[in-house]
């Protein structure tokens, strides 16, 4: 048996045939997305919020491992690149049999640090079918919701490297065609290929492919940053109502403010009443918007102000 691959592309390929490898292969690596100076102005958002996360603590998050979030409030070049063309057609490609409208899922810098252990495979749709359990318990499914989530493609994933990402230092574990397998399949070791790839590349997979955090046996940090995006009418993992509210959300750019969740979805899904004053009732999101009072401030760069 052949070691599965992941296909890897240049920025010259068009969408139709990136469609047609994540329907294929559920995954391909598009190489050299930004450039090493835009990577640069992302870690010079972030760092400060990088360095001040704490480790995970479970089984499956990891203990040698850190999860930054709320990158849309805290980094201006995180909320370009969201929003960035490629992506967004992607998006609409590949998801738009599904719904009418995106939305961002999910935000975060996963960091790996050395001595961690490789994560367990798993299939991101699982967030809208898994039990709550307690953290030492192997993850369940509700077997309805499963079977729902095999039928449509409810998620697409966006790992940009920041660090090199190779397979001593942690690279993402990708089982090219997984989408395809049984939802309770167990993959032989084999079926899984680290997501090698240079800092700036990009590893772009469906919510339905078994996937998960390699080991890192080396000296380094492995530094990805995560943007997902899923169908309009599902609930984000990522709160983006609290992470990034409206005193925060109201100067950012309409397109990122209707991903984060301020437009309704189709004709009715998210409207908003807001209590006072009488006779506003059932209006768009974006009403939220206005008049917002608040501390929150963003710099003249766009960045979140940190309290001294």
């Amino acid at each position: 048996m052949s070691q599965p691959k992941i296909k890897t592309f240049k920025k010259d390929i068009s969408s139709d045939e990136m469609v047609k490898t994540l329907q294929e292969d559920g995954c391909f690596i598009f190489e050299d997305f930004l450039s090493n100076n835009e990577v640069n102005d992302i870690e010079s958002d972030l760092d400060p919020f990088i360095e001040a996360t704490m480790r995970s603590n479970t089984n499956f998050g990891g203990f040698k491992t850190t999860r930054t979030g709320a990158l849309m409030a805290r980094s201006p070049n995180c909320r370009k690149l969201a929003i960035n063309k490629r992506i967004m057609s992607l998006v609409k490609s590949f998801l738009g049999p599904y719904a009418n409208t995106f939305q961002l899922h999910v935000t975060q810098v996963i960091r790996v640090l050395p001595g961690e252990k490789a994560q367990m495979a798993h299939r991101d749709r699982w967030a809208w079918s898994q039990l709550q359990l307690p953290a030492n318990e192997e993850p369940r499914v509700n077997p309805v919701l499963a079977k729902i989530m095999t039928e449509i493609e409810p998620q697409l994933n966006f790992m940009l490297a920041i660090t090199d990402f190779n397979e001593e230092n942690g690279a993402t574990l990708v089982a090219p065609g997984s989408h395809k397998s049984a939802d309770d399949a167990q993959l032989p070791d084999e079926s899984f290929v680290p997501a090698e790839m240079s800092r700036g590349s990009m590893l772009v997979f469906s919510g339905s492919i078994l996937h998960g955090a390699g080991s890192n046996t080396s000296n380094k940090d492995r530094i990805g940053l995560n943007i997902d995006y899923s169908l309009g009418w599902l609930r984000q993992e990522d709160n983006q109502y609290l992470s990034c509210p409206p005193e925060l959300a109201k100067d950012f750019d309409p397109k990122l403010q209707a991903l984060l969740g301020y437009a309704v979805a189709g004709p009715s899904l998210g409207y908003f009443t807001p209590p006072l004053p009488a006779g506003e009732d059932l209006t768009a999101p974006q009403y939220a918007l206005k008049n917002t009072l608040s501390n929150i401030k963003l710099d003249p760069d766009g960045r979140l102000e940190l309290n001294e």
